[in-house]
């Protein structure tokens, strides 16, 4: 089973769907192949990683690289049932890079599968999901919840209405843990052991205002989440967006509070997004490994991340980060990514090969 999985995950990188061309007399027929199989994602990258500790010890000067594939194999034509996977580079739960070996460290080689899961549609609007699964956030980002490549296993149910101001209403019940296990072969077994439970609301507020809250029960950790983002009309040049989230921890002995604050702008080619944000120093493990985006970690900081699009399948982008105003230890005082990312999906639909 573990081989077909695999070879249904390689097949999916490589089926893009057709691309739209203008109006002609015959609109091309879809490829069968596209009955089956959905591709999301085909992307590879490479990054120069450079960052200190608060103690100005260098933690990281290296090169490294990235590969991500996620797809669907599709059992009816109207994309109600399917099995939805990702694999990816990395060793660790909020990891997707590994090490080439120039620079600090020697080469990693980790490509797993981390997430795979059923999804079900019986009513329009209401899914159910099972197996290794991605992290709700509605409409918080990595910052001060969990790192896009963080994975649970478990099961979920969403309902997102047609009409009206409620987006979607989502109950998770999972496993949170193995942090190094990023294989989800390995951590099936957890199925029937919960320790993770999320109830979370997104709704909108305004045309252009969508929120969402969230209660998250995490091993023994009692946790309030709350976003808000909001969309610049196209009167507003520059400026695109704004977003607002702050978590609670109300658990004792350990509780703890953050915050995000963040603008996106954008100039042809080139957009920008700038945050001030805090994560307190218990967010992450008991070992202070971090949860939320390894690029952030705990601690106050601001940070920028700048990105090119070059070509359609092409970016480069630049991120810095600078702690300031944190009275304790961490891992993270100054960061310095540069990094290229190439997505082959784009490219593989526009030329119409599948």
């Amino acid at each position: 089973m573990r081989q077909t999985l695999w070879c249904l995950a390689l097949i999916a990188s490589s089926a893009p769907a057709l691309a739209q061309t203008a109006p002609a007399p015959a609109t091309a027929a879809a490829p069968a192949v596209r009955r089956w199989l959905d591709v999301q994602q085909v992307s590879a990258g490479s990054r120069f990683r450079w960052y200190e500790n608060s103690r100005q010890q260098l933690r990281s000067s290296n090169l490294q690289w990235q590969t991500q594939l996620r797809g669907r194999f599709l059992f009816d034509k109207a994309a109600r049932y399917s099995v939805n996977t990702f694999a990816s580079t990395g060793a660790t739960l909020p990891s997707s890079w590994n090490n080439t070996g120039g620079g600090l460290g020697t080469y990693q080689g980790p490509f797993n599968v981390k997430q795979l899961f059923l999804a079900a549609e019986p009513v329009k609007g209401l899914q159910f999901e099972v197996g290794g699964l991605h992290l709700n956030r509605g409409e918080m980002a990595e910052h001060l919840t969990y790192d896009n490549d963080a994975y649970i296993v478990g099961e979920r149910a969403t309902y997102r209405p047609a009409k009206g101001a409620v987006m979607q209403v989502s109950v998770t019940g999972a496993y949170f843990g193995d942090y190094t296990d990023v294989n989800v072969f390995k951590r099936f077994e957890r199925l029937d052991e919960w320790n993770y439970g999320q109830a979370l609301v997104a709704f909108r507020l305004r045309k252009n205002v969508t929120a969402s809250a969230d209660y998250t029960y995490e091993a023994g950790r009692d946790i309030l989440r709350e976003g808000v983002n909001i969309r610049m009309p196209a009167t507003v040049k520059v400026l695109t967006a704004l977003k607002v989230e702050t978590y609670q921890r109300v658990s004792a002995p350990r509780d703890g509070y953050g915050f995000n604050l963040s603008g996106d702008l954008r100039w042809k080619k080139l957009s920008v997004t700038a945050g001030v944000m805090s994560v307190d120093q218990y967010y992450g493990t008991p070992a202070f490994l971090p949860y939320n985006g390894d690029r952030y970690e705990s601690g106050t900081r601001q940070y920028t991340i700048a990105t090119y699009q070059i070509i359609p399948e092409l970016a480069f982008t630049v991120f810095q980060t600078e702690a300031f105003a944190t009275d304790y230890p961490i891992n993270l005082q100054h960061r310095f990514d540069a990094l290229v990312n190439f997505n082959a999906t784009n490219l593989l639909k526009r030329a119409g090969i599948f």
